[in-house]
């Protein structure tokens, strides 16, 4: 019971304020390729709204999605936006996710849980160890990794230390650093949810 280890998407001086609102796609007895393609669209909404996001494997079954806040939103804040993030995903592919908790309501379709955000909510952290067969580890990914090859139990305690020595940098580091510009972002995103175009993003 002492080896995985959860974090809060806050600092201890500044509790109220998430370096991160994460989304966790959470397959239960969807198909894993659900999954990818359910991130990889969450990547390309989240670029068009003018922000970045970094996924990682939970160490389980599915993935989270880190977005970066840069402490600029409360811990409620943060969940509003996770949850409009989840919606407008829901909205853009009915088919395969769903935003309906009871497991006996999915129909199939990969949970997109946005209530990982909020005050003493907590996610494994990156590089945890899970406590299942084969020791598997919470492993930050780079996107071209999320695809169809991606093979989440192939990260454990046996092969991760070896990828953190030929990767060199962590590929979510830049989650803890980030402040983009939220605003504009949510605006955007309100934007698409309620059938309007979104102006693009400042290059």
């Amino acid at each position: 019971g002492v080896i995985p280890i959860h974090v809060h998407a806050a600092r201890a001086d500044r509790p109220d304020r998430p370096d991160w609102c994460v989304l966790d796609l959470d397959p239960k007895d969807a198909p894993f390729s659900h999954v990818v393609e359910l991130a990889r669209a969450l990547r390309d909404l989240c670029r068009t709204i003018g922000l970045t996001s970094y996924p990682k494997t939970t160490g389980q079954k599915g993935l989270h999605v880190l977005v970066p806040l840069g402490g600029q939103l409360t811990e409620a804040q943060s969940r509003t936006l996770g949850e409009l993030l989840a919606r407008a995903l829901e909205q853009a592919h009915p088919q395969i996710a769903t935003t309906a908790r009871a497991i006996s309501a999915r129909g199939g379709k990969v949970y997109l849980d946005w209530l990982q955000n909020g005050t003493g909510k907590t996610i494994a952290a990156p590089y945890a160890v899970r406590p299942r067969p084969g020791a598997p580890v919470s492993t930050p990914l780079r996107w071209s990794e999320v695809d169809g090859r991606l093979d989440p139990s192939r990260f454990t305690i046996r092969t991760v230390p070896a990828r953190a020595r030929r990767l060199r940098n962590d590929p979510a580091l830049p989650v803890l650093s980030e402040r983009p510009d939220l605003l504009a972002a949510l605006g955007r995103l309100q934007a698409l949810l309620a059938g309007r175009p979104a102006p693009s993003p400042a290059r």
